[in-house]
């Protein structure tokens, strides 16, 4: 494989690495925008607006949570690399998964306080639909006897009262077999919602993972950088030393050609003389 072959592999793996970013960066922004969105909808629990409706819709939107932040969570431990060389990449990297775990933590709340909420009431059933008015009062009174005008208003008075009191009774256990329906869908959906925040918990048990590995590579960093400067201090101090030596050194040399020459020219004078 040629230097050429090399370096257009590394080129492709940086292009595919930038590109693998800016797709988490883009998910982590709708997860963002989905979690501000669900802590409006669960705001309005407990309130004139929680219906059954609402309540679906807050299952729905945490089920389209759910699964985009395994599909985050999955890409970022894709994107990290054990025992890689620090670089851009990874600083940005590592700026995605601080802004993706403290998401997963305000969604974790959000769905903490849905939880709460969604044990404390119930929602509100919808509008029954409004019964057709009989056409006469006298279609909803069986036959009676005749009899005296008397008799005939009292069979239909108790004729009337018997029918309330029926329509009374079939509403009242519509209302009772609703309102167990509506408990069995509460309970349930709770149950899926403390399912879910166990995933979130454990998404956060492997970023933490990553984020130690992360914390010991950037420790290794600051380390080699402090050693660096701690090098660079000691090759200075040296570098001093030995500009003193040197010097006491010429200076010596200098003493010594002084006195070589005073005792060269004394004998030169002796000589003379």
């Amino acid at each position: 494989m040629s230097f050429q072959d090399l370096e257009a592999g590394g080129s492709h793996a940086r292009r595919a690495g930038a590109q693998d970013v800016r797709t988490i960066e883009a998910q982590v922004f709708k997860m963002a925008s989905s979690v501000g969105q669900i802590k409006k909808l669960v705001g309005l629990l407990g309130g004139p607006r929680d219906t059954v409706d609402h309540r679906k819709r807050i299952a729905d939107a945490n089920a389209a949570i759910q699964d985009l932040a395994k599909r985050t969570k999955a890409a970022i431990m894709d994107l990290h690399t054990p025992g890689g060389a620090p670089g851009d990449g990874d600083a940005k990297a590592r700026k995605l998964l601080q802004d993706f775990v403290a998401i997963l933590q305000d969604y974790k709340s959000t769905q903490k306080a849905a939880a709460e909420k969604e044990a404390a009431s119930l929602p509100l059933p919808s509008p029954p639909p409004r019964a057709a008015a009989p056409a006469s009062s006298r279609q909803q009174v069986p036959d009676v006897e005749q009899g005296t005008p008397e008799d005939t208003a009292a069979a239909e008075r108790q004729a009337l009262l018997q029918a309330q009191k029926a329509r009374t009774e079939a509403a009242l256990a519509n209302s009772v077999a609703f309102n167990e329906q509506l408990i069995e869908e509460r309970d349930a959906g709770i149950e899926e919602i403390a399912h879910q925040i166990g995933e979130v918990n454990e998404m956060f048990q492997d970023l933490a993972v990553l984020i130690n590995d992360q914390g010991v590579q950037v420790n290794t960093v600051d380390e080699h950088i402090s050693s660096t400067a701690e090098r660079i201090k000691e090759g200075s101090r040296e570098l001093v030393k030995a500009e003193r030596h040197g010097r006491a050194a010429r200076n010596r040399c200098l003493c010594i050609w002084l006195v070589a020459a005073t005792v060269v020219s004394i004998i030169i004078i002796l000589l003379s003389a």
